[in-house]
């Protein structure tokens, strides 16, 4: 059958609605059972620019698939996009998947030039795993009890697909051995510090901290970092230390945050340190990693703590991994860096 694709507009509501409910939707999706009319015509009407929507509709006009792409945000990662798709529980196995996933690539690849298309699929999705095996997503990884499910914490498998020119993706320097931590610098005096809960006049300090070249290359951060932008984030951030010198000065800053607001997903929680070059391998990263993992066990809902690392960065995984996170996935060409498309390690701890 020739199915029409276009985009999603705020008439398809109610079509929406009978699509994101139904029951092997919710179950193979982030998607929540009972949802209300009302709030999927509030998305649709507020429907987010960074977010383009295709439709799948029968020769009558019937709407029965939805797929999209979410554009990352973060101006280092503008490269991607996350993949979604839905079909209705009444039109699987007819080719309502292939016509979206056609026309989606399509778009991503001739007006919106992206480099990586990310996606992941419950691990027994099987046909929908095929689908995009079909049509060049590769493997990447599995997250483990990513999507809560009937009351389990279900896998996911992490899958993309690239599209990088010659020269543009820079080839993965993961270590196939746990990393080695360095061996504590004996060149000076430890320095003292102490941690606590971050400030708002801490942004100077933080963004100071963030100024470091070594620092930059090592996040997802742009340069020349703006107080005011750290003032807001540490705002908005609940959890956030700071290790602070005996002379004032920020020398770490580590914090937890939630990916997202889908419920489903409320179990996890993302990680990020920052350490002042100078301080590595004096404990600074190590006491922030501590204090953080103790809250999280003790003070926190969250069952599963993420993050992401360059594949290059020894000392940082050989960190986490002395905290027991685990590499669940090579995500490749995930972050840019010097003109350079590199390998981040997707690397988790369950805490509870």
């Amino acid at each position: 059958m020739h199915y029409q694709i276009r985009r999603l507009a705020p008439s398809d509501a109610a079509a929406l609605h009978r699509l994101r409910t139904c029951p092997g939707v919710v179950r193979n999706t982030l998607q929540q059972p009972f949802q209300s009319l009302a709030s999927v015509q509030q998305l649709l009407d507020n429907f987010p620019p960074h977010i383009h929507a295709l439709v799948a509709c029968t020769p009558d006009g019937e709407l029965v698939g939805c797929g999209g792409l979410h554009l990352a945000i973060p101006p280092r990662r503008r490269h991607t996009a996350l993949l979604f798709l839905m079909v209705r529980d009444d039109w699987q196995g007819k080719g309502v998947g292939g016509a979206l996933m056609r026309a989606l690539l399509d778009y991503a690849d001739n007006w919106l030039d992206l480099k990586r298309i990310e996606l992941d699929a419950v691990h027994d999705n099987h046909g929908a795993i095929a689908l995009y095996e079909r049509y060049g997503f590769e493997h990447e990884g599995v997250a483990r009890g990513f999507n809560l499910r009937e009351g389990v914490y279900e896998d996911a498998v992490l899958m993309a697909r690239l599209r990088f020119r010659p020269g543009e993706h820079a080839a993965s320097t993961r270590p196939a051995e746990p990393a080695t931590r360095p061996a504590p610098r004996q060149d000076r005096p430890r320095q003292l510090f102490h941690l606590r809960h971050s400030e708002l006049d801490d942004a100077a300090g933080v963004a100071a901290l963030m100024a470091h070249d070594s620092v930059q290359a090592n996040t997802l951060q742009l340069p020349y970092p703006d107080e005011n932008a750290w003032r807001q984030r540490l705002s908005d951030c609940k959890y956030s230390l700071v290790a602070e010198a005996a002379d004032g000065s920020i020398v770490g800053n580590a914090a937890i945050w939630q990916p997202g607001d889908n419920p489903r997903l409320a179990h996890i929680a993302e990680l990020g340190i920052i350490v002042h070059p100078a301080q590595h391998g004096q404990g600074v990263g190590s006491a922030l990693l501590q204090a953080l993992l103790g809250q999280v066990s003790d003070y926190l809902p969250y069952r599963r703590l993420q993050l992401k690392v360059f594949s290059d960065n020894a000392p940082a995984i050989a960190l986490y991994e002395k905290y027991g996170f685990v590499r669940e996935a090579t995500l490749r060409g995930d972050g840019l860096r010097h003109g350079a498309y590199h390998d981040c390690l997707l690397m988790a701890r369950a805490v509870k």
